[in-house]
């Protein structure tokens, strides 16, 4: 099965940066993260969620936490703003 992250790994030569999180915004409507430990916020207007080494925090307008899986989580909505603290 093809794997995006994985692909975009092997063709890196320093895929150090790449351990923690993974992000993928699509047109600031649907956020797919990879590398999540847990969810911290979760309102219309923000959710915010736990990384390795970290926290993620998103901004928008009616945010909605559409899958949550062990690892790996989707956001939709109107994505405004991600910011890695």
């Amino acid at each position: 099965m093809f794997n995006f992250f994985d692909e975009i790994k092997k063709a890196l030569k320093n895929n150090s940066f790449v351990q923690k999180y993974n992000i993928v915004n699509m047109s600031g409507k649907l956020l797919y993260v990879e590398g999540h430990a847990g969810i911290l916020r979760l309102s219309k207007e923000e959710i915010s969620f736990k990384y390795k080494g970290g926290v993620i925090i998103v901004e928008g307008k009616d945010l909605m936490l559409s899958e949550l899986m062990p690892q790996t989580l989707k956001i939709t909505g109107e994505i405004k703003r991600v910011e890695a603290l």
